[in-house]
């Protein structure tokens, strides 16, 4: 997948906070009135629909069309979230098929997205394959592609010409995820040395927002920041939380949640990349969503978690607008301005809905 585009925009602390504050106060004034039980199957309803409108549009035996490599394990992650909070697993055989197709992994990153999808996927049917195949990929990942260089890292790609973001974090969640999964220590200890390198390697502002890499002289590039690079951190250290105990990780990765909520939104909060994206920014947002929905799940009650939930249900809410209420695709642009819409978009807005239940 691609590595680096330019920033072209940034937002001002007082703008962020000005349109946070309304926004949000119109979120939660507008969801008052619904118990939160009715509001759970609200999302859960309109997350069938659109499933249901990605299976008749794009369902295809073992993939979803125009859809391929690293996007396809994307699709299967937020697909078994979806069985797993709806108990709908009429899907369960084509998600079965895909997640075992593995045509088009080209880098480190994409070979991570495969890793993480067969963990969940063996949680579900129990294929020792699976599994077989998850330990042994990530073993040769690490063991293959972290260096010295810049003080540790894994590369993103066999040429190791670029240490980025999410190679880092993939690495993080799949060694917290394969923990979990396991029991092995091993993993454990990997996850640690992640993220000790990966929080003081620079690629994490002051505002908590991770930007795409390094550079060559291994400090942070400038590079835009991706909402999928602040949703798959939260994904590790929502993990490392629940591992060792240590509440300083869940409020690294609410941190960064809070930031994307605040910082890579359109005024009136919904989520937006922070530059124009290709194909493989199509899944961004989903990942994002993905992760959101898990940290929510572990965080206690309160004003963070308050503010995030009233945040995701707005951009759930702008998802169900612009797909005429799950008549049509939900396009890449939640904000409804003329965008692209496709499997990989349908799963995005799925996610979001998912997170806004949560």
């Amino acid at each position: 997948m691609f590595a680096m585009l330019r920033l072209t925009r940034r937002k001002s602390t007082a703008a962020v906070r000005s349109h946070a504050i309304r926004f949000l106060a119109g979120a939660v004034l507008g969801l008052g009135a619904m118990p939160a039980h009715a509001e759970d199957r609200t999302w859960s309803a309109r997350a069938r629909t659109a499933v249901d409108y990605l299976d008749a549009q794009w369902g295809k035996p073992a993939d979803w069309n125009g859809v391929g490599g690293w996007q396809r394990f994307v699709i299967v992650d937020a697909l078994i979230d979806y069985e797993r909070r709806t108990g709908d697993r009429r899907l369960s055989p084509k998600i079965a098929a895909a997640v075992r197709n593995r045509a088009g992994l080209a880098l480190n990153d994409d070979a991570l997205w495969a890793v993480i999808a067969s963990v969940h996927a063996w949680q579900v049917d129990g294929d020792p394959a699976l599994l077989d195949y998850a330990t042994s990929t990530y073993r040769r990942i690490v063991t293959t592609y972290w260096d010295d260089r810049c003080g540790g890292g894994l590369w993103w790609d066999p040429a190791r010409s670029y240490k980025n973001a999410i190679t880092n974090e993939l690495m993080i969640y799949a060694s917290t995820q394969l923990f979990l999964a396991t029991g092995e220590g091993s993993y454990r200890d990997w996850a640690l040395r992640g993220w000790s390198w990966f929080e003081q390697s620079s690629m994490i502002g002051s505002d908590g927002l991770v930007n795409d890499g390094l550079d060559a002289a291994c400090r942070n590039n400038g590079q835009p920041r991706f909402t999928y690079n602040q949703g798959v951190l939260l994904g590790g250290l929502t993990d490392l939380t629940k591992i060792t105990g240590d509440p300083r990780y869940r409020a690294v990765a609410a941190k960064t949640a809070l930031a994307t909520a605040r910082g890579l939104s359109t005024q009136d909060g919904i989520l937006r990349e922070p530059v124009p994206i290709g194909a493989d920014g199509l899944s961004f947002k989903g990942v994002f969503a993905f992760h959101l929905g898990h940290l929510l799940d572990d965080m206690g009650e309160g004003p963070e978690r308050n503010e995030l939930v009233a945040w995701a249900r707005v951009n759930a809410d702008s998802v169900w607008r612009v797909s005429a209420s799950g008549t049509r695709a939900i396009d890449s642009d939640w904000a409804g301005e003329p965008s692209t819409s496709g499997a990989a978009t349908q799963v995005s807005g799925i996610a979001m809905m998912l997170a806004a239940g949560t």
